[in-house]
């Protein structure tokens, strides 16, 4: 098994600056009005596809939303924003066991995968106007990876297996506009762009986010939307054994239960 040694970022750092973002927007306008707290916690039919390389080793990763739930060791996901009609605070947290297996027609190549994704966004808003918001996020992504190839010859049924093990984390800087508005009583709808890596962490990241959020009573409410999240990351020379590439999309439908205070 190959172990890389790459780039890491280490969590307590990343919530540090997350820690001085959340003061500085506190500080900035705490006079416009009160603050509005809101806990989510949700789920999310995610399919998962592209590409995962660790030293020679390259898993073409190819999973259906059911695919993802057949193949889920453990999951949790949860957020909590805080907003008063100014500033906004939003953290973000998911992590996901995965492993599945992606074989070629009559079996010659079979890749098997052992991912855990964790994945942690701090996001500042700025409002433009009552709906429309500019944002900043940092985002801290952690993978590890048991990667395996094996290939059979198909004239003698004799087999060739190569694995590879290895273990990443980044912080990746975003830009991002969100835009938020009531259709109905108890309703709204929000959607969400953001973009960045910028080669600071990953070469390229970027999310989309739809949701339509019913606010039952002034504690309890629901949301229901759909999700894309996909980044390129690099590290390490091609071709050595400390190398590395993710290009992965994620996506799917999510649904959840939020709690204001």
């Amino acid at each position: 098994m190959l172990r890389s040694k790459p780039r890491l970022i280490s969590a307590a750092t990343l919530l540090g600056c997350l820690g001085t973002l959340a003061v500085a927007a506190a500080s900035a306008d705490t006079t416009e009005g009160g603050w509005q707290h809101t806990v989510v916690v949700y789920g999310m039919g995610a399919a998962l596809s592209g590409d995962a390389t660790v030293a020679d080793v390259t898993v073409p990763v190819d999973l259906s939303a059911s695919d993802v739930f057949d193949a889920l060791e453990m999951g949790a996901m949860g957020a909590y924003r805080a907003d008063n009609g100014t500033w906004s605070i939003l953290v973000d947290a998911t992590f996901m066991g995965l492993g599945g297996t992606a074989e070629s027609k009559r079996d010659i190549v079979k890749g098997d995968v052992d991912m855990d994704q964790f994945t942690l966004m701090g996001t500042l808003g700025r409002y433009f106007t009552r709906h429309l918001e500019g944002l900043l996020t940092l985002t801290y992504i952690d993978l590890s990876n048991d990667l395996k190839v094996t290939l059979r010859n198909p004239v003698t049924g004799a087999q060739q297996t190569r694995s590879a093990s290895a273990d990443a984390s980044w912080v990746d800087p975003m830009l991002g506009l969100r835009y938020s508005v009531p259709f109905a009583d108890q309703w709204r709808v929000s959607v969400r762009g953001d973009v960045g890596g910028f080669g600071i962490g990953s070469d390229f990241s970027w999310q989309g986010l739809a949701t339509v959020h019913w606010q039952g009573s002034d504690t309890f409410g629901a949301v229901l939307g759909y999700r894309v999240i996909g980044f390129d990351y690099e590290d390490g020379h091609k071709g050595s054994r400390h190398y590395q590439r993710y290009d992965l999309v994620q996506q799917g439908p999510l649904v959840g239960v939020t709690i204001a205070f």
